[in-house]
């Protein structure tokens, strides 16, 4: 796999939910916002309407680019309220989904000393190589997120998930897992990927 080909990538994560508040794994469970991430999804709105503008970019020129989820969904329309423009359609991509969780999805972080107890050792050995039973690792991510990139033809929003930037991270800016597996996904920035480089704002 190889990112080199990959235009320039406005990614937004979706606001938060009550999962996300409570450190819930959520995974692909299709878990709605809460008031506090619908707030934090119009602001990133914002942030990308005035970092378009700085830049000289007619937001026309983009394609958009979603996640099914509910979640990321409600993220895109509250985002693309911010615009008085009639924006191109959004595609929605099974591949930008987030990492599967499997039997952990529903399990609060703080349960999980005592409900799995091998699978919480295998995280804090490395969330980016942990493979829980019945869901994904970070390489299986990737794997999905690489057929996503190679259809890519120009500069694009993509609204999706911590786990989907984290592995962008790691793929496009040339992160490594243990420096990953800390790096706390914002809900609050319009992070951007361009030739190798990783740069968030707001």
């Amino acid at each position: 796999m190889s990112g080199d080909n990959w235009p320039l990538i406005y990614f937004i994560r979706h606001g938060q939910t009550d999962w996300n508040a409570a450190q819930r794994f959520q995974g692909q469970r299709d878990i709605p916002l809460n008031d506090f991430g619908r707030e934090q999804a119009k602001g990133n709105g914002q942030i990308l309407r005035d970092l378009l503008a700085k830049n000289g970019t007619d937001p026309l020129s983009l394609d958009w680019y979603c996640s099914p989820l509910d979640r990321t969904r409600e993220t895109m329309d509250l985002v693309r309220s911010s615009f008085d423009d009639d924006l191109p359609a959004v595609t929605y991509d099974d591949r930008l989904k987030e990492i599967s969780f499997g039997i952990l999805e529903g399990v609060l972080l703080s349960d999980l000393a005592q409900k799995h107890p091998e699978e919480l050792a295998a995280r804090n050995k490395s969330k980016w190589d942990h493979l829980p039973p019945k869901g994904e690792n970070y390489e299986m991510l990737l794997a999905r997120l690489a057929d996503f990139g190679a259809q890519l033809r120009r500069p694009s929003v993509v609204v999706a998930h911590g786990g989907v930037v984290r592995a962008l991270k790691g793929f496009l800016a040339n992160e490594i897992g243990p420096e990953l597996d800390n790096w706390p996904a914002p809900q609050d920035k319009v992070m951007c990927f361009e030739n190798g480089t990783f740069r968030q704002f707001g």
